[in-house]
C-alpha cells in the first residue's frame, strides 16, 4: 500500500473530522502546531486521510507520542508503525534522546503490543487518569481510565 506521511494543515480539517468528528479539537491541534507545541501528522493516499498522530513537545513527559489513529479499513498495512517512526525521527532531529507514550492497557492492549514492538519499555505502574473524551458525533463526556507510561531511547 502506498501513502505519504506529512504535516497536517487547515485544509485537512474535513478529512481529520471524518476520522474523529471534533472540529474544535483539530483546530486546537493546528493552533498548537503553529506554535510548535505539537506536530500533527497525517498518513494520506490520493487526498484521503488514512490516519493521524501527534507528537507533543511540551508537557510532563516529552516528547510524547499521542493520539495515534488509523481508520479501521486501513489497519494492518503498517501505517501506525510508520506514523510512530516518523514522529520518532522528528524528536530525534529536534535533539531529543528519549521519547514517551502513555497508553490505556485495559482498553487498548493492541496499542501496548504495537508500541512494545517498537522497543518502548514500561516505566510506570498502571495509574488512574480522568479526561474528556469525544463520541463520533463530537459530543464530549468525562471518563476515568488506566494508563501506563512507556519510554524509548532514541539513538
Amino acid at each position: 500500500m502506498r501513502y505519504i506521511i506529512r504535516f497536517a494543515n487547515e485544509n485537512d480539517l474535513s478529512g481529520l473530522c471524518s476520522i474523529r468528528n471534533n472540529r474544535a479539537l483539530f483546530i486546537h491541534y493546528l493552533k498548537k502546531f503553529m506554535n510548535k507545541e505539537i506536530y500533527l501528522l497525517i498518513a494520506e493516499q490520493n487526498s484521503i486521510i488514512l490516519g493521524f498522530g501527534l507528537l507533543k513537545i511540551k508537557g510532563t513527559l516529552h516528547p510524547k507520542l499521542s493520539d495515534l489513529y488509523v481508520k479501521e479499513e486501513y489497519r494492518g498495512n503498517g501505517i501506525g508503525s510508520d506514523l510512530i517512526r516518523y514522529r520518532e525521527n522528528i524528536a530525534r532531529n529536534l535533539g531529543y534522546t528519549e521519547i514517551y507514550v502513555s497508553v490505556d492497557p485495559i482498553e487498548n492492549p493492541k496499542m501496548v503490543k504495537l508500541i512494545k514492538k517498537h522497543s518502548y519499555e514500561t516505566i510506570s505502574e498502571p495509574y488512574i487518569k480522568k479526561a474528556i473524551f469525544y463520541d463520533s458525533d463530537g459530543s464530549s463526556y468525562d471518563k476515568t481510565y488506566q494508563r501506563i507510561d512507556l519510554k524509548k531511547l532514541l539513538n
